[in-house]
Protein backbone atom coordinates (compact mmCIF):
# COMPACT_ATOMS: atom_id res chain seq x y z
CA UNK A 1 0.00 0.00 0.00
CA UNK A 2 1.46 3.04 -0.72
CA UNK A 3 0.41 5.75 1.42
CA UNK A 4 1.95 8.71 -0.50
CA UNK A 5 0.11 11.44 0.98
CA UNK A 6 1.67 10.35 4.02
CA UNK A 7 5.16 10.35 2.64
CA UNK A 8 5.08 13.62 0.40
CA UNK A 9 2.44 16.23 1.63
CA UNK A 10 3.56 19.26 0.59
CA UNK A 11 6.31 18.39 -2.03
CA UNK A 12 5.34 15.62 -4.95
CA UNK A 13 1.78 16.74 -6.71
CA UNK A 14 0.29 15.21 -9.77
CA UNK A 15 2.90 12.70 -10.63
CA UNK A 16 3.61 12.11 -7.09
CA UNK A 17 2.01 12.97 -4.80
CA UNK A 18 -1.45 14.91 -4.88
CA UNK A 19 -2.12 17.27 -2.42
CA UNK A 20 0.85 19.12 -1.90
CA UNK A 21 0.69 21.58 -5.05
CA UNK A 22 -0.88 23.98 -2.60
CA UNK A 23 1.26 23.54 0.00
CA UNK A 24 4.11 24.50 -2.30
CA UNK A 25 2.18 26.52 -3.98
CA UNK A 26 -1.30 28.06 -2.60
CA UNK A 27 -2.84 29.96 -5.76
CA UNK A 28 -3.33 33.27 -3.83
CA UNK A 29 -5.43 35.97 -6.08
CA UNK A 30 -6.49 39.91 -5.29
CA UNK A 31 -9.04 38.93 -2.75
CA UNK A 32 -11.68 41.86 -1.03
CA UNK A 33 -13.38 40.59 1.70
CA UNK A 34 -15.55 44.14 1.80
CA UNK A 35 -16.77 43.04 -1.74
CA UNK A 36 -20.08 40.86 -0.30
CA UNK A 37 -22.39 40.64 -2.74
CA UNK A 38 -23.92 37.36 -1.65
CA UNK A 39 -26.57 36.76 1.10
CA UNK A 40 -25.18 37.76 4.55
CA UNK A 41 -25.72 34.71 6.79
CA UNK A 42 -29.20 35.15 9.22
CA UNK A 43 -28.94 34.04 12.99
CA UNK A 44 -26.63 33.53 15.46
CA UNK A 45 -22.86 31.93 15.66
CA UNK A 46 -21.83 32.96 12.63
CA UNK A 47 -17.91 32.19 12.62
CA UNK A 48 -15.28 34.34 10.34
CA UNK A 49 -11.97 32.56 9.83
CA UNK A 50 -8.82 34.34 7.78
CA UNK A 51 -7.25 32.22 5.57
CA UNK A 52 -3.60 33.48 4.15
CA UNK A 53 -4.32 31.57 0.70
CA UNK A 54 -7.24 30.56 -1.49
CA UNK A 55 -9.89 27.90 -2.09
CA UNK A 56 -11.33 27.22 -5.44
CA UNK A 57 -11.99 23.11 -4.88
CA UNK A 58 -13.96 21.81 -1.91
CA UNK A 59 -14.41 18.35 -3.89
CA UNK A 60 -12.04 14.86 -1.84
CA UNK A 61 -10.86 14.17 -5.60
CA UNK A 62 -9.88 18.03 -6.58
CA UNK A 63 -8.63 19.72 -3.22
CA UNK A 64 -4.88 20.55 -3.37
CA UNK A 65 -4.60 23.77 -1.18
CA UNK A 66 -4.60 24.15 2.42
CA UNK A 67 -7.88 26.00 1.76
CA UNK A 68 -9.55 23.46 -0.51
CA UNK A 69 -8.56 20.61 2.52
CA UNK A 70 -10.03 23.29 4.92
CA UNK A 71 -13.30 22.88 3.25
CA UNK A 72 -13.50 19.38 2.50
CA UNK A 73 -12.65 18.40 6.75
CA UNK A 74 -15.67 20.72 7.07
CA UNK A 75 -18.08 19.00 4.57
CA UNK A 76 -16.98 15.74 3.60
CA UNK A 77 -16.58 12.56 6.93
CA UNK A 78 -14.03 9.66 6.85
CA UNK A 79 -14.64 6.04 7.87
CA UNK A 80 -12.97 7.51 10.82
CA UNK A 81 -11.83 10.48 12.66
CA UNK A 82 -9.24 11.89 15.05
CA UNK A 83 -10.68 11.91 18.59
CA UNK A 84 -9.15 13.59 21.52
CA UNK A 85 -5.20 12.59 22.74
CA UNK A 86 -3.85 10.55 19.74
CA UNK A 87 -7.09 8.58 19.58
CA UNK A 88 -9.22 7.46 16.65
CA UNK A 89 -12.88 6.90 16.91
CA UNK A 90 -15.74 6.32 14.43
CA UNK A 91 -16.95 8.67 11.94
CA UNK A 92 -19.35 7.21 9.31
CA UNK A 93 -18.01 3.66 10.93
CA UNK A 94 -19.61 2.62 13.97
CA UNK A 95 -16.85 -0.06 14.54
CA UNK A 96 -14.83 -2.41 12.38
CA UNK A 97 -12.01 -5.36 12.80
CA UNK A 98 -8.87 -6.71 11.55
CA UNK A 99 -7.94 -10.32 10.68
CA UNK A 100 -5.17 -11.67 12.31
CA UNK A 101 -3.21 -11.34 8.90
CA UNK A 102 -3.49 -7.48 9.01
CA UNK A 103 -4.79 -7.68 5.40
CA UNK A 104 -8.33 -7.81 5.76
CA UNK A 105 -9.81 -4.50 7.23
CA UNK A 106 -14.04 -5.26 7.57
CA UNK A 107 -16.13 -1.60 8.37
CA UNK A 108 -19.59 -1.50 9.95
CA UNK A 109 -21.35 1.95 8.53
CA UNK A 110 -23.72 3.37 10.73
CA UNK A 111 -27.15 2.90 9.91
CA UNK A 112 -29.95 5.63 9.07
CA UNK A 113 -26.82 8.24 7.44
CA UNK A 114 -27.64 9.86 4.66
CA UNK A 115 -25.74 12.64 2.26
CA UNK A 116 -26.69 16.45 2.45
CA UNK A 117 -29.47 15.56 -0.17
CA UNK A 118 -30.90 12.88 1.06
CA UNK A 119 -29.59 9.95 -0.09
CA UNK A 120 -28.69 6.93 2.28
CA UNK A 121 -24.69 6.85 2.58
CA UNK A 122 -23.92 2.71 1.80
CA UNK A 123 -20.85 0.56 1.61
CA UNK A 124 -21.31 1.58 -2.04
CA UNK A 125 -19.97 5.26 -1.58
CA UNK A 126 -16.45 3.73 -0.06
CA UNK A 127 -15.33 0.92 -2.54
CA UNK A 128 -16.39 3.95 -5.14
CA UNK A 129 -14.21 6.57 -3.37
CA UNK A 130 -11.60 3.52 -3.02
CA UNK A 131 -11.93 2.86 -6.54
CA UNK A 132 -11.00 5.84 -7.81
CA UNK A 133 -8.15 6.35 -5.59
CA UNK A 134 -6.76 3.13 -7.07
CA UNK A 135 -7.28 4.07 -10.29
CA UNK A 136 -3.97 4.40 -13.04
CA UNK A 137 -5.99 6.81 -14.79
CA UNK A 138 -6.95 8.95 -11.50
CA UNK A 139 -4.00 12.10 -11.15
CA UNK A 140 -6.03 14.25 -8.24
CA UNK A 141 -5.08 14.28 -4.31
CA UNK A 142 -3.89 10.75 -3.16
CA UNK A 143 -3.28 9.71 -6.42
CA UNK A 144 -1.71 6.29 -5.90
CA UNK A 145 -2.29 6.70 -2.82
CA UNK A 146 -4.37 3.44 -2.31
CA UNK A 147 -3.06 1.56 -5.53
CA UNK A 148 -2.66 -1.83 -3.34
CA UNK A 149 -5.88 -1.65 -1.87
CA UNK A 150 -9.26 -3.42 -2.95
CA UNK A 151 -12.93 -2.94 -1.90
CA UNK A 152 -15.35 -5.12 -1.16
CA UNK A 153 -18.88 -4.55 -0.62
CA UNK A 154 -19.98 -7.32 1.44
CA UNK A 155 -23.21 -5.62 2.16
CA UNK A 156 -25.07 -2.01 2.04
CA UNK A 157 -23.35 -1.32 5.65
CA UNK A 158 -20.27 -3.75 5.65
CA UNK A 159 -17.53 -3.37 3.22
CA UNK A 160 -13.94 -4.89 3.13
CA UNK A 161 -10.87 -3.47 2.04
CA UNK A 162 -8.18 -5.72 1.45
CA UNK A 163 -4.68 -4.63 1.25
CA UNK A 164 -1.90 -6.70 -0.87
CA UNK A 165 0.59 -6.09 2.19
CA UNK A 166 -0.60 -5.60 5.14
CA UNK A 167 -0.37 -1.79 7.73
CA UNK A 168 -0.61 -1.67 11.05
CA UNK A 169 -1.81 2.23 10.93
CA UNK A 170 -3.79 1.40 7.91
CA UNK A 171 -6.71 2.91 10.75
CA UNK A 172 -4.73 6.49 10.17
CA UNK A 173 -5.63 5.88 6.01
CA UNK A 174 -9.53 5.54 6.67
CA UNK A 175 -9.65 9.13 7.89
CA UNK A 176 -9.40 9.87 3.78
CA UNK A 177 -13.13 11.39 2.66
CA UNK A 178 -15.42 9.44 1.46
CA UNK A 179 -17.16 10.80 -1.61
CA UNK A 180 -20.82 10.25 -2.78
CA UNK A 181 -21.19 7.35 -5.79
CA UNK A 182 -24.36 8.38 -6.46
CA UNK A 183 -23.24 11.64 -8.10
CA UNK A 184 -20.28 11.13 -9.00
CA UNK A 185 -19.91 7.44 -9.88
CA UNK A 186 -20.39 8.16 -13.96
CA UNK A 187 -17.62 10.57 -14.22
CA UNK A 188 -14.77 9.23 -15.35
CA UNK A 189 -11.72 9.42 -12.94
CA UNK A 190 -9.40 11.27 -14.61
CA UNK A 191 -11.90 13.95 -14.60
CA UNK A 192 -12.73 14.08 -11.52
CA UNK A 193 -10.16 16.58 -10.01
CA UNK A 194 -12.03 19.06 -12.52
CA UNK A 195 -15.87 17.97 -11.98
CA UNK A 196 -17.97 20.96 -10.89
CA UNK A 197 -19.04 19.30 -8.34
CA UNK A 198 -15.76 20.96 -6.52
CA UNK A 199 -18.30 24.08 -6.13
CA UNK A 200 -20.89 22.59 -5.49
CA UNK A 201 -20.49 19.99 -3.32
CA UNK A 202 -23.08 17.28 -1.49
CA UNK A 203 -20.97 16.00 1.36
CA UNK A 204 -21.92 14.16 4.79
CA UNK A 205 -20.31 16.40 7.43
CA UNK A 206 -21.59 19.16 10.45
CA UNK A 207 -21.72 22.13 7.40
CA UNK A 208 -22.93 22.49 3.71
CA UNK A 209 -21.33 24.66 0.96
CA UNK A 210 -23.40 27.80 0.26
CA UNK A 211 -21.33 29.50 -1.72
CA UNK A 212 -17.67 29.85 -3.27
CA UNK A 213 -15.96 32.44 -4.65
CA UNK A 214 -12.41 34.11 -4.90
CA UNK A 215 -13.50 35.65 -1.55
CA UNK A 216 -14.77 33.50 0.36
CA UNK A 217 -16.45 30.18 0.95
CA UNK A 218 -19.82 30.71 2.99
CA UNK A 219 -20.67 27.20 4.88
CA UNK A 220 -23.47 26.60 6.90
CA UNK A 221 -24.68 23.98 9.39
CA UNK A 222 -26.30 21.15 7.72
CA UNK A 223 -28.80 20.59 10.79
CA UNK A 224 -31.32 22.71 11.20
CA UNK A 225 -31.81 22.96 14.80
CA UNK A 226 -31.49 25.07 17.84
CA UNK A 227 -28.42 24.59 19.75
CA UNK A 228 -29.36 23.36 23.65
CA UNK A 229 -27.03 24.48 26.11
CA UNK A 230 -23.95 22.38 26.51
CA UNK A 231 -23.77 19.99 28.95
CA UNK A 232 -20.58 19.65 31.29
CA UNK A 233 -18.54 16.89 29.94
CA UNK A 234 -20.89 16.06 26.52
CA UNK A 235 -20.93 17.25 23.34
CA UNK A 236 -22.42 17.09 20.14
CA UNK A 237 -21.83 13.76 18.24
CA UNK A 238 -20.62 12.78 14.87
CA UNK A 239 -23.44 11.19 13.25
CA UNK A 240 -24.29 12.88 9.94
CA UNK A 241 -26.86 16.17 9.77
CA UNK A 242 -29.56 16.63 7.52
CA UNK A 243 -29.41 19.23 4.99
CA UNK A 244 -30.92 22.52 5.55
CA UNK A 245 -32.78 24.91 2.85
CA UNK A 246 -30.76 27.99 3.92
CA UNK A 247 -28.39 29.77 6.32
CA UNK A 248 -31.19 30.32 9.02
CA UNK A 249 -31.50 28.14 11.82
CA UNK A 250 -35.06 27.28 12.90
CA UNK A 251 -36.31 25.39 15.43
CA UNK A 252 -36.30 21.88 14.88
CA UNK A 253 -36.43 18.54 17.49
CA UNK A 254 -32.80 17.53 18.20
CA UNK A 255 -32.59 13.80 17.22
CA UNK A 256 -29.63 12.02 19.53
CA UNK A 257 -28.28 10.43 15.68
CA UNK A 258 -27.60 14.05 14.31
CA UNK A 259 -24.50 16.14 14.90
CA UNK A 260 -25.43 19.81 16.01
CA UNK A 261 -22.93 22.28 15.54
CA UNK A 262 -23.02 25.14 18.10
CA UNK A 263 -21.78 27.53 14.84
CA UNK A 264 -25.05 28.08 12.69
CA UNK A 265 -22.57 29.29 9.92
CA UNK A 266 -18.78 28.76 8.98
CA UNK A 267 -17.04 31.74 6.76
CA UNK A 268 -13.64 31.21 5.08
CA UNK A 269 -12.25 34.35 4.37
CA UNK A 270 -9.51 34.43 1.64
CA UNK A 271 -6.77 36.75 1.46
CA UNK A 272 -3.92 37.43 -0.59
CA UNK A 273 -1.02 39.11 1.83
CA UNK A 274 -0.55 38.83 5.85
CA UNK A 275 -0.90 42.72 5.61
CA UNK A 276 -4.48 42.56 4.18
CA UNK A 277 -5.31 39.55 6.86
CA UNK A 278 -4.07 41.41 10.10
CA UNK A 279 -6.11 44.51 8.60
CA UNK A 280 -9.12 42.40 8.47
CA UNK A 281 -8.33 40.87 12.36
CA UNK A 282 -7.90 44.79 13.52
CA UNK A 283 -11.01 45.76 12.43
CA UNK A 284 -12.36 43.10 14.70
CA UNK A 285 -13.91 41.23 11.00
CA UNK A 286 -12.09 38.24 12.23
CA UNK A 287 -12.69 35.48 14.87
CA UNK A 288 -9.64 33.59 13.84
CA UNK A 289 -6.52 33.96 11.46
CA UNK A 290 -4.91 30.94 9.94
CA UNK A 291 -2.11 30.35 7.37
CA UNK A 292 0.29 33.20 8.75
CA UNK A 293 3.59 32.64 8.74
CA UNK A 294 4.89 32.07 11.80
CA UNK A 295 6.22 35.71 13.02
CA UNK A 296 3.02 37.66 12.00
CA UNK A 297 0.65 34.34 14.07
CA UNK A 298 3.12 34.85 16.78
CA UNK A 299 2.79 39.05 16.71
CA UNK A 300 -1.29 38.29 16.37
CA UNK A 301 -1.78 36.48 19.02
CA UNK A 302 -0.14 38.79 21.15
CA UNK A 303 -2.75 41.06 20.82
CA UNK A 304 -5.22 41.60 23.47
CA UNK A 305 -8.29 39.31 23.74
CA UNK A 306 -6.13 36.33 21.02
CA UNK A 307 -4.28 33.26 21.90
CA UNK A 308 -2.33 30.66 19.71
CA UNK A 309 -3.88 27.32 19.51
CA UNK A 310 -0.73 24.86 18.70
CA UNK A 311 -1.09 21.68 16.12
CA UNK A 312 1.90 19.55 16.68
CA UNK A 313 2.29 17.62 13.17
CA UNK A 314 4.51 15.45 11.91
CA UNK A 315 5.34 17.55 8.64
CA UNK A 316 9.50 17.28 8.47
CA UNK A 317 11.50 19.70 7.11
CA UNK A 318 14.71 17.52 5.64
CA UNK A 319 17.50 17.94 3.45
CA UNK A 320 17.08 15.00 0.45
CA UNK A 321 20.24 13.86 -0.97
CA UNK A 322 20.25 12.28 -4.49
CA UNK A 323 21.51 8.55 -3.40
CA UNK A 324 21.15 6.90 -7.32
CA UNK A 325 24.22 5.15 -8.91
CA UNK A 326 25.89 7.55 -10.20
CA UNK A 327 25.55 10.39 -7.87
CA UNK A 328 28.99 9.72 -5.49
CA UNK A 329 29.44 12.73 -3.47
CA UNK A 330 26.91 11.95 -0.73
CA UNK A 331 27.16 8.68 -0.93
CA UNK A 332 29.44 8.32 2.07
CA UNK A 333 27.53 7.96 5.47
CA UNK A 334 30.20 9.68 7.21
CA UNK A 335 30.08 12.66 4.88
CA UNK A 336 25.81 12.89 5.41
CA UNK A 337 26.43 12.97 9.34
CA UNK A 338 29.49 15.79 8.58
CA UNK A 339 26.77 18.03 6.79
CA UNK A 340 23.96 17.54 9.20
CA UNK A 341 26.47 18.92 12.10
CA UNK A 342 27.11 21.69 10.36
CA UNK A 343 23.35 22.68 10.27
CA UNK A 344 22.39 24.62 13.78
CA UNK A 345 18.54 22.87 13.90
CA UNK A 346 18.02 24.63 17.32
CA UNK A 347 18.34 28.31 15.42
CA UNK A 348 16.22 26.98 12.71
CA UNK A 349 13.68 26.42 14.81
CA UNK A 350 14.23 29.46 16.98
CA UNK A 351 14.29 32.01 14.29
CA UNK A 352 12.34 30.81 10.51
CA UNK A 353 9.91 29.08 13.06
CA UNK A 354 9.80 31.30 15.68
CA UNK A 355 9.48 28.49 17.83
CA UNK A 356 6.59 27.14 16.07
CA UNK A 357 7.81 23.44 15.55
CA UNK A 358 10.21 21.15 16.72
CA UNK A 359 14.05 20.05 16.10
CA UNK A 360 14.21 16.89 14.42
CA UNK A 361 16.64 13.98 15.48
CA UNK A 362 14.82 11.19 13.43
CA UNK A 363 12.33 10.73 10.41
CA UNK A 364 9.89 9.56 12.83
CA UNK A 365 8.38 12.61 14.64
CA UNK A 366 9.40 12.68 18.74
CA UNK A 367 5.10 12.64 19.36
CA UNK A 368 5.28 9.53 18.12
CA UNK A 369 4.55 6.40 20.22
CA UNK A 370 6.93 4.89 17.24
CA UNK A 371 10.09 7.67 18.76
CA UNK A 372 12.17 6.30 21.03
CA UNK A 373 14.88 8.25 22.11
CA UNK A 374 17.35 6.30 23.04
CA UNK A 375 18.38 4.79 19.58
CA UNK A 376 18.11 8.53 18.06
CA UNK A 377 21.23 10.28 19.66
CA UNK A 378 21.40 14.18 18.93
CA UNK A 379 23.67 15.23 16.83
CA UNK A 380 25.09 18.57 18.12
CA UNK A 381 25.82 21.45 16.28
CA UNK A 382 29.63 21.45 15.59
CA UNK A 383 30.97 23.17 12.39
CA UNK A 384 34.30 22.46 13.49
CA UNK A 385 33.34 18.69 13.96
CA UNK A 386 31.87 18.97 10.81
CA UNK A 387 35.35 19.92 8.97
CA UNK A 388 36.89 16.92 10.73
CA UNK A 389 34.26 14.53 9.67
CA UNK A 390 34.51 15.70 5.87
CA UNK A 391 38.29 15.72 6.07
CA UNK A 392 38.09 11.78 7.33
CA UNK A 393 35.83 10.80 4.94
CA UNK A 394 38.47 11.35 1.89
CA UNK A 395 37.32 15.09 1.17
CA UNK A 396 39.72 18.18 0.58
CA UNK A 397 39.27 21.71 1.23
CA UNK A 398 40.73 23.75 -1.61
CA UNK A 399 40.49 27.12 -2.35
CA UNK A 400 36.70 26.87 -3.83
CA UNK A 401 35.04 24.85 -2.42
CA UNK A 402 35.44 21.36 -1.11
CA UNK A 403 36.92 18.30 -3.54
CA UNK A 404 34.79 14.62 -2.79
CA UNK A 405 37.00 11.87 -2.14
CA UNK A 406 37.59 9.85 -5.68
CA UNK A 407 37.05 13.26 -7.97
CA UNK A 408 39.90 15.89 -8.44
CA UNK A 409 37.61 19.19 -9.10
CA UNK A 410 35.99 20.87 -6.27
CA UNK A 411 31.88 20.18 -5.32
CA UNK A 412 30.33 23.19 -6.66
CA UNK A 413 26.01 22.45 -5.80
CA UNK A 414 23.08 23.89 -6.99
CA UNK A 415 20.68 22.95 -3.56
CA UNK A 416 16.72 23.06 -4.49
CA UNK A 417 13.89 24.52 -2.49
CA UNK A 418 10.54 25.81 -2.87
CA UNK A 419 10.10 29.55 -3.58
CA UNK A 420 9.79 32.08 -0.99
CA UNK A 421 6.14 32.82 -2.33
CA UNK A 422 4.91 29.72 -2.16
CA UNK A 423 6.51 28.21 1.38
CA UNK A 424 8.31 30.93 3.16
CA UNK A 425 9.39 28.63 6.01
CA UNK A 426 10.78 25.78 3.57
CA UNK A 427 12.58 28.60 1.51
CA UNK A 428 14.26 30.15 4.68
CA UNK A 429 14.82 26.95 6.15
CA UNK A 430 17.02 25.88 2.41
CA UNK A 431 18.51 29.45 2.92
CA UNK A 432 19.83 28.31 6.70
CA UNK A 433 21.42 24.97 4.95
CA UNK A 434 22.89 26.58 2.28
CA UNK A 435 24.46 29.58 4.95
CA UNK A 436 25.37 26.94 7.21
CA UNK A 437 27.37 24.51 4.56
CA UNK A 438 28.93 28.11 2.78
CA UNK A 439 29.96 28.62 6.74
CA UNK A 440 32.07 25.42 6.09
CA UNK A 441 33.82 26.03 2.81
CA UNK A 442 31.19 24.23 0.55
CA UNK A 443 30.33 25.77 -2.68
CA UNK A 444 26.51 25.73 -3.13
CA UNK A 445 23.86 28.13 -3.78
CA UNK A 446 19.98 28.05 -3.25
CA UNK A 447 17.69 27.37 -6.16
CA UNK A 448 14.31 28.09 -5.54
CA UNK A 449 12.24 26.96 -8.37
CA UNK A 450 8.02 26.79 -8.83
CA UNK A 451 6.51 23.23 -7.66
CA UNK A 452 5.98 22.31 -10.93
CA UNK A 453 9.52 22.41 -11.87
CA UNK A 454 10.80 20.88 -8.54
CA UNK A 455 8.12 18.19 -8.63
CA UNK A 456 8.13 17.66 -12.61
CA UNK A 457 11.44 18.29 -13.50
CA UNK A 458 13.59 17.27 -10.86
CA UNK A 459 12.78 15.69 -7.55
CA UNK A 460 10.15 13.61 -9.76
CA UNK A 461 13.10 12.37 -12.60
CA UNK A 462 15.74 12.41 -10.22
CA UNK A 463 17.62 15.04 -11.99
CA UNK A 464 19.40 16.99 -8.35
CA UNK A 465 21.79 16.62 -6.01
CA UNK A 466 20.31 18.03 -3.32
CA UNK A 467 16.99 19.77 -2.08
CA UNK A 468 15.56 20.74 1.08
CA UNK A 469 11.84 20.11 1.29
CA UNK A 470 8.85 19.38 3.61
CA UNK A 471 7.46 15.61 3.97
CA UNK A 472 4.23 14.21 6.05
CA UNK A 473 5.36 11.71 7.80
CA UNK A 474 1.73 10.53 9.15
CA UNK A 475 0.98 10.45 12.48
CA UNK A 476 0.88 6.75 12.08
CA UNK A 477 4.73 7.07 10.69
CA UNK A 478 5.08 4.22 7.62
CA UNK A 479 8.74 5.07 5.86
CA UNK A 480 8.34 2.49 3.37
CA UNK A 481 6.70 4.50 0.58
CA UNK A 482 9.91 7.03 1.45
CA UNK A 483 12.56 4.82 1.74
CA UNK A 484 11.64 1.57 0.40
CA UNK A 485 13.47 0.39 -3.21
CA UNK A 486 10.69 -0.32 -4.55
CA UNK A 487 9.84 3.44 -4.65
CA UNK A 488 12.25 4.33 -6.96
CA UNK A 489 10.59 4.24 -10.18
CA UNK A 490 9.36 7.35 -11.49
CA UNK A 491 6.91 8.92 -10.15
CA UNK A 492 7.73 6.93 -7.09
CA UNK A 493 7.85 8.52 -3.29
CA UNK A 494 11.65 7.06 -2.91
CA UNK A 495 12.97 10.52 -4.66
CA UNK A 496 16.63 10.23 -2.95
CA UNK A 497 16.94 6.94 -4.95
CA UNK A 498 17.92 4.84 -2.11
CA UNK A 499 18.89 1.19 -2.64
CA UNK A 500 19.16 -1.05 0.65
CA UNK A 501 17.85 -4.46 1.18
CA UNK A 502 18.86 -4.81 4.44
CA UNK A 503 16.34 -1.40 5.22
CA UNK A 504 13.65 -2.59 3.13
CA UNK A 505 13.24 -5.95 5.59
CA UNK A 506 13.35 -3.52 8.60
CA UNK A 507 10.90 -1.50 6.39
CA UNK A 508 8.46 -4.30 6.17
CA UNK A 509 8.78 -5.54 9.62
CA UNK A 510 7.84 -1.82 11.01
CA UNK A 511 4.92 -1.43 9.17
CA UNK A 512 3.37 -5.07 9.29
CA UNK A 513 2.43 -5.36 12.90
CA UNK A 514 -1.05 -4.87 13.75
CA UNK A 515 -0.45 -5.39 17.36
CA UNK A 516 1.19 -1.59 18.80
CA UNK A 517 3.43 -3.06 21.30
CA UNK A 518 4.84 -5.21 18.58
CA UNK A 519 5.46 -2.59 15.79
CA UNK A 520 7.11 -0.41 18.42
CA UNK A 521 9.95 -3.11 18.53
CA UNK A 522 9.95 -3.56 15.06
CA UNK A 523 10.41 0.68 14.59
CA UNK A 524 12.79 0.64 17.50
CA UNK A 525 15.17 -1.85 14.86
CA UNK A 526 14.37 0.23 11.68
CA UNK A 527 15.07 3.32 14.12
CA UNK A 528 18.97 1.91 14.96
CA UNK A 529 19.66 1.34 11.03
CA UNK A 530 18.17 5.33 10.10
CA UNK A 531 20.48 6.77 12.94
CA UNK A 532 23.51 4.97 11.49
CA UNK A 533 23.02 6.30 7.99
CA UNK A 534 20.89 9.49 8.01
CA UNK A 535 19.70 8.79 3.88
CA UNK A 536 18.11 12.04 4.72
CA UNK A 537 18.91 15.08 7.29
CA UNK A 538 16.02 15.56 9.50
CA UNK A 539 16.02 19.53 10.45
CA UNK A 540 12.46 20.22 12.21
CA UNK A 541 8.60 19.12 12.70
CA UNK A 542 6.64 22.36 11.69
CA UNK A 543 3.63 23.01 13.62
CA UNK A 544 -0.04 24.12 12.77
CA UNK A 545 -0.96 26.95 14.66
CA UNK A 546 -4.44 29.17 14.32
CA UNK A 547 -4.64 32.87 16.31
CA UNK A 548 -8.25 32.66 18.07
CA UNK A 549 -9.42 35.36 19.60
CA UNK A 550 -10.72 34.82 22.79
CA UNK A 551 -14.35 34.85 22.10
CA UNK A 552 -14.08 31.75 20.58
CA UNK A 553 -14.69 28.60 22.77
CA UNK A 554 -13.84 24.84 21.82
CA UNK A 555 -10.60 24.35 19.72
CA UNK A 556 -7.92 22.08 21.24
CA UNK A 557 -4.89 21.05 20.53
CA UNK A 558 -3.93 17.99 19.40
CA UNK A 559 -1.71 16.20 17.30
CA UNK A 560 -2.48 16.48 13.49
CA UNK A 561 -1.06 14.65 10.19
CA UNK A 562 -2.39 17.85 7.78
CA UNK A 563 -3.89 21.44 8.36
CA UNK A 564 -7.24 19.72 7.63
CA UNK A 565 -7.49 17.51 10.99
CA UNK A 566 -7.40 20.86 12.88
CA UNK A 567 -11.19 20.95 12.55
CA UNK A 568 -10.91 17.15 14.30
CA UNK A 569 -13.42 18.95 17.14
CA UNK A 570 -15.02 21.80 15.39
CA UNK A 571 -18.99 20.85 16.17
CA UNK A 572 -17.66 22.08 19.81
CA UNK A 573 -17.10 25.37 18.66
CA UNK A 574 -19.19 28.29 19.80
CA UNK A 575 -18.72 31.81 20.44
CA UNK A 576 -18.95 33.20 24.13
CA UNK A 577 -20.98 36.24 22.99
CA UNK A 578 -23.57 33.76 21.63
CA UNK A 579 -22.78 36.32 18.08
Amino acid sequence: MKLRDRALVGILAVALIGLSIAALAPSLHSSDASNDASPAPTGGHHYVEGVLGRATNASPFGARSAADRALVALLFRGLVRLGPGNALTGDLAARWEVDPTGRIWTFHLRDGLTWQDGVPITADDVAFTVDVLSNPDYAGPGAESWRDVTATVVDPLTVQLALTTPLGGFLQAATQPIAPEHLLGDIAPDQLPDDPFGTDPVGSGPFRLVLLDPTRALLAAATPVDVPPVDEGSGPNFATPLPTDSLATPPATRRPDVAVPYLSSFELRFFDDADALKAAWNRGDLDAASGLQPADATALSKIPGARLVIYPSSTLLAVTFNLRTGRTAFQDPAVRKALLQSIDRNQIVATTMDDLGVRADALVPPTSPMFDPTVNPQVAYDPAAARKGLAAAGWKLSGDSWIPKGSNTPLVLDLYSPEETANPVAYATAAAVVASWQAIGLAVRQVPLPASELIDDHLGQGDFDVAVVPFAIGLDPDLYPLLAASQTRSGGSNVIGLQDPDLDKLLVAARTPVDPATRVAMYRALEVRLAARDYLLPLAFRDEYVVFRDTVVGPESRLVGASGDRYWDVLTWRLADGS
